[in-house]
Parts: C-alpha cells; sequence; structure tokens
C-alpha cells in the first residue's frame, strides 16, 4: 500500500536554501510531492502525515497528534554502562566481534545497530514501514552526535527498506555472520517513551518458522530474536540460550549455528 501513497515533504517554518533544496530533492527521489511551508495548512485537512526537513536537515514524520524523528535513544548509555561493568543483554546476546557482519531485520530507529556498530565492521538494517526507513535514512548521516563512536558507528549502518520476511529468502546461506530480530511485542510496554511513535507505522508480523529457518540458514556464528518474556515466541521455538531482566520482562533468544 505504502508504494501508492504520494508522500508529503515540506520544511520547517522560515526555512533555509538548504532545507527547501533537500526537501524538494526528497520529494523527487521518493516520487512523493513537494509544498511550501506557508501553504502546507491548505492541504492538511487530506494528509494523514508528511516529512519535515528540519534546520539540521534531519527528516520528522508528522501527522495530528504525534511527530516521529530519529535520535540514539539511549544508545550512549549503554555503551557507558557496558563499558564500566561488562553488562548488557544485547551484547552478551550477539557476542559481536570487530569483523563481524550483523544484518538487524527490525531496525527500528537504530538504537541496537548504534550500539552494535561500536563492535562491527558492518551493520545491514532492514525496515519495513516506509517512514520509519526515510526518517532514519535520511536524517542518520545529518545527525549532530555528540560521541564520536555513534558518529563512526552510523556510518557502518546501511539501511534497506523491505520486509524481513521476503527479503531473507533471497539471502545466500552464511552471507552474515548474527542474524538479529527485533520484532514487536506480542505484550508491548506502552509507557516506552523511545518506541511510542514508531506504533502508529511499525510492522507486526511474528516470526514463523520458515522465517527462523531461514535466519538460521543465512547466518555464520547465530541468530539473536528479542521478544518479551510472555511472548508465545518462547513457546513455539526452541532457543540455546535465553538471556535478559525479569524486572523489564525482555527476553534475548539465541541459536548457536550448528
Amino acid at each position: 500500500m505504502e508504494d501508492f501513497i504520494k508522500w508529503i515533504f515540506t520544511t520547517s517554518h522560515d526555512p533555509c536554501e538548504k532545507q527547501v533544496h533537500k526537501a524538494m530533492e526528497l520529494a523527487t527521489k521518493y516520487n512523493g510531492i513537494y509544498y511550501e511551508r506557508k501553504n502546507l495548512k491548505n492541504y492538511l485537512k487530506n494528509i494523514d502525515s508528511y516529512f519535515v526537513v528540519n534546520k539540521n536537515l534531519t527528516v520528522d514524520c508528522k501527522w495530528k497528534d504525534g511527530r516521529l524523528f530519529f535520535h540514539p535513544s539511549v544508545s550512549k548509555i549503554r555503551l557507558n554502562n557496558y563499558l564500566k561493568n561488562g553488562n548488557d543483554y544485547l551484547i552478551e546476546s550477539v557476542k559481536p566481534d570487530a569483523n563481524d557482519v550483523v544484518l538487524d531485520l527490525t531496525l527500528g530507529l537504530g538504537s541496537d545497530a548504534l550500539l552494535l556498530g561500536y563492535f562491527c565492521r558492518e551493520i545491514i538494517g532492514i525496515e519495513a514501514s516506509f517512514p520509519i526507513y526515510l526518517v532514519v535514512k535520511e536524517s542518520i548521516n545529518a545527525y549532530q552526535f555528540d560521541e564520536l563512536w555513534l558518529k563512526e558507528s552510523s556510518k557502518k549502518i546501511k539501511i534497506y527498506h523491505e520486509n524481513y520476511k521476503e527479503f531473507i529468502k533471497k539471502q545466500d546461506d552464511n552471507c552474515y555472520d548474527i542474524v538479529y530480530c527485533d520484532p514487536m511485542f506480542e505484550n508491548p510496554q506502552l509507557k516506552s517513551n523511545s518506541i511510542n511513535p514508531l506504533r502508529k507505522f511499525a510492522n507486526y508480523d511474528k516470526i514463523d518458522k520458515i522465517d527462523l529457518e531461514n535466519m538460521i540458514r543465512i547466518s555464520k556464528k547465530r541468530v539473536v530474536v528479542k521478544a518479551r518474556i510472555y511472548d508465545s515466541i518462547w513457546d513455539e521455538f526452541q532457543f540455546d540460550l535465553k538471556i535478559g531482566s525479569k524486572k523489564s520482562g525482555v527476553i534475548f533468544g539465541v541459536i548457536e549455528k550448528k
């Protein structure tokens, strides 16, 4: 359905020339429509959501009651904690090495990918939702990170817009060191401020048996799946290891490649 939507691109108020140029460029690139900001109100009655190029050239997706924007979330805090005490459930599960290529099948806003990028050679990020994909892809290089490692990590992330179920079918055997999948939780934590803006556009497909078989097939080392403790995946599939916090209810399931 997204392929047939004419997405609207505009700028923040009182834009500079670079903002206007980028908004027009994005409209052409993504087969959308550019509207001057001063004229946008004339079209809002017929627009569900639209993209806004900010003064720092990052891109937001806005709608009547919300805003989706790129930010590194708690990546910085998580790395600092890991370097101090060696504890992070994602890192403990993925066990990344410097030469690893990690396939992140559910990129979202890229917080996990940024953290993994500190340890890995490359992250391939797949995002099924076009608004989430565009916001991250068009913002991550313009974002002013306050830590050098975050900027360097962001350059290691390659982002593609595709449903991960279709993507993994087409991949060769053993072509990624680690495959990581973090689908939307069946039993979500609705108080999560970092995730709530994604819910409007997120893909809610569950992992099935064929998906998991393909993840294992295309990985060299391991597959890691993130879900909440009461999600059905733990009853449906066997994992070699489960790592997580009872307090948060978030679990990382690990399947080691035999």
